[in-house]
């Protein structure tokens, strides 16, 4: 059979810095590689725009396709163009904002939603259509029926990912060269654990995990990384030192076996200042930058925003990082309550942390987590489209247009050329060749964001 899967681009409305990061769609890797037996292409339209025209070739038996919530919208879209096309493949959703909110995918043009990390009951699925067999006692999955979506049994026996094959990157190859991360070029993505045992409202890992931390063995993980051939390696476990034991293994084992990268990760504050001789581990074989969730510069919001930790350990945290030569990744949450002195405090705070590299999120409200629910009254706006983490969708106290201003002001002087003349990080932005690539994808960023800004503001203009 043949089966197509595909990563889907994003709408204008969103913003998303597409030249700055863009990440290979390793849940699809990991699909193909389940069903070996099959005919298999990846499309990932994030760098393709030919996929109408690979359809008509290639013409797929199946098509699966997920995505965030931001992509809610534009895969409805894509799935109906496909069962227009042919009305006999079988299309599969799933991903994140399927699990959290399936609803959103009862639509004509989709048959079939993946519900969690459902790998295995998508190769299941495959093999029942290619020998015509029900899909009604295969787990975690959604269908629609006439009395809205009807769910099978969920299977919560699953304690590790060994189970995950090694990922089929053969069929990204065309892409790879567009694989980044802010100034690395032609980056891979693994994972060696998932899930987070926290709980913080607002994010939701916790919530498509129930709070369980799903890990891979150590020795699995050093395979898959020295089949990657990339330099730069991007761990996209939600909080990869949470576990000690299990990211010392995996640094012992890449030092035993000699493998020479350079890598990136995500980290809470507080596994890193619990267990700083990790840090230090990592630093000595290649670790550059941590993606770190400091989200504000104040205790009371912290509190407000329900996540257990303090500025200090957020900043005890910063100097450890600094002290191992590790660039930290700040990021930063925006609630719609700023005033213009609110995005000065961050901008102050960096620069007394020296944190060059940054994530400036607005407050959102993911639908399908408690925060969501917490608010869903308040939400000015609904479209999942917006729901990008750079559009405000809860009331603010500055005007929209006073947000914006002050919001990109924020972005401009953090990226500032002076900063980092000033703060020297350890992945300098400005040497010849990171130069080149990151400002036009700087460029491309402000461009997008005006564009959304445009379109936001004549939507509103309608719907008021």
């Amino acid at each position: 059979m043949k089966v197509m899967l595909i990563y889907p681009d994003v709408d204008p409305l969103s913003i998303i810095p597409g030249r700055l990061i863009n990440i290979e769609p390793l849940q699809m890797e990991y699909l193909a590689a389940m069903i070996p037996e099959q005919d298999v292409i990846i499309i990932d339209m994030k760098t393709d725009r030919r996929w109408k025209t690979v359809i008509e070739k290639f013409a797929p038996d199946i098509v699966g396709i997920t995505g965030t919530v931001i992509h809610a919208t534009r895969i409805i879209e894509i799935l109906r163009i496909i069962k227009e096309m042919n009305q006999q493949i079988l299309t599969i959703v799933g991903g994140p904002h399927a699990t959290l909110v399936p609803d959103d995918f009862d639509d004509p043009s989709v048959d079939i939603i993946a519900l969690g990390h459902s790998h295995q009951s998508f190769q299941q699925v495959v093999r029942a259509f290619e020998s015509n067999s029900p899909f009604g006692d295969i787990s975690d999955l959604a269908f629609r029926t006439d009395r809205g979506l009807r769910y099978t049994k969920r299977n919560t026996q699953r304690t590790n990912l060994n189970d995950l094959p090694m990922p089929r990157r053969d069929l990204t190859a065309r892409y790879r060269s567009k694989y980044c991360h802010l100034v690395w070029e032609k980056v891979a993505l693994m994972v060696s654990s998932i899930g987070c045992p926290h709980g913080c409202s607002f994010c939701p890992c916790p919530v498509l995990t129930g709070r369980r931390v799903l890990r891979r063995s150590p020795h699995l993980v050093l395979r898959e990384l020295s089949e990657i051939n990339e330099k730069y390696v991007y761990f996209g476990d939600d909080n990869f030192f949470f576990d000690p034991r299990h990211a010392s293994e995996i640094a012992r084992l890449i030092e035993q076996f000699k493998i020479k990268k350079e890598y990136y990760m995500l980290s809470r504050a507080d596994s890193i200042v619990n267990r700083p001789d990790i840090v230090e581990k990592w630093a000595s074989i290649g670790l550059k930058k941590v993606f770190i969730g400091l989200e504000t510069v104040s205790d009371i919001e912290m509190k407000q925003l329900h996540k257990k930790g303090s500025v200090d350990i957020n900043t005890r945290a910063v100097e450890i990082l600094h002290a191992n030569k590790v660039d930290p990744l700040g990021a930063f949450i925006v609630r719609p309550d700023f005033k213009e002195r609110d995005f000065e405090d961050i901008l102050r705070y960096m620069d007394r942390m020296k944190i060059f590299y940054f994530e400036f999120t607005v407050l959102t409200p993911f639908p399908g987590t408690p925060f969501y629910e917490e608010v869903r009254d308040q939400l000015t706006y609904t479209d999942t489209r917006l729901y990008d983490l750079a559009h405000p969708v809860l009331p603010t106290t500055l005007s929209l247009d006073e947000f914006y201003t002050f919001y990109s002001r924020l972005h401009r002087k953090a990226m500032s050329a002076g900063r980092a003349v000033r703060i020297r990080p350890v992945v300098s932005p400005l040497r010849a060749k990171p130069l080149v690539r990151i400002l036009p994808g700087i460029v491309d960023l402000f461009r997008c964001a005006r564009r959304s800004h445009r379109l936001f503001r004549q939507m509103s203009s309608r719907a008021s």
